[in-house]
C-alpha cells in the first residue's frame, strides 16, 4: 500500500487538538506530584510524560530518517523543565513531520525486533500517547484531583 502525506495529515491535524488537552491535564498535577506513581511496577507521573514526548519526537524522527531511534530523553527536575520538554518535543516532532517526504513515508523501518512501513510511525505515535494519557489521568484521580474532560478541546 502507498502511503502519501496527505493521507495522513488529517490525523496529525487532530493531533493537535488532543495534545492541548494533554498539555491541560499535565498543568493539573502539582508540581510536587511529579514523581507519584501508584505502585512501583509502574513509571511516575513525570516518566509516563516524558514517554509519551520523547517517543513522539523518535518516531517522527523514524518517519524521517528510516533507522531506529529511542526515545529523546532529558533531565527532568521541575513542573517548569516538564512543561518545556513537553512544549519542545511537540514542536519538534511537528517540525520533523513537516520534512518528511511521500517517499519517505513509503519505505521500510527496522524497529522494534520487527519491519515497519515508515507511515506507521506517526499512528503509532498517536495511539502511544492515547494509551499513557488515560494513564495520567486515572494517576490524577488517585491524587483526589478530577481531570479536565478529555474531548474539552477549546
Amino acid at each position: 500500500m502507498q502511503m502519501s502525506k496527505m493521507m495522513i495529515q488529517p490525523r496529525l491535524d487532530y493531533f493537535h487538538m488532543i495534545h492541548g488537552v494533554t498539555r491541560r491535564i499535565v498543568d493539573q498535577i502539582p508540581a510536587d506530584k511529579l514523581d507519584y506513581k501508584p505502585t512501583d511496577a509502574v513509571r511516575t507521573f513525570s516518566e509516563t510524560v516524558q514517554h509519551m514526548y520523547g517517543c513522539l519526537d523518535s518516531m517522527m524522527k523514524m518517519t524521517k530518517e528510516g533507522t531506529f531511534c529511542e526515545d529523546t530523553k532529558a533531565d527532568i527536575k521541575t513542573k517548569a523543565d516538564l512543561n518545556k520538554f513537553v512544549d519542545d518535543m511537540f514542536a519538534s516532532a511537528m517540525k520533523t513531520w513537516e520534512s518528511v517526504t511521500d517517499a519517505e513515508l513509503n519505505r521500510k523501518v527496522e524497529a522494534y525486533g520487527t519491519t515497519f512501513d515508515a507511515w506507521q510511525f506517526p499512528f503509532f505515535a498517536v495511539d502511544e500517547h492515547w494509551h499513557h494519557r488515560g494513564a495520567l489521568t486515572i494517576y490524577l484521580r488517585m491524587l483526589g484531583i478530577a481531570p479536565i474532560m478529555i474531548y474539552d478541546y477549546q
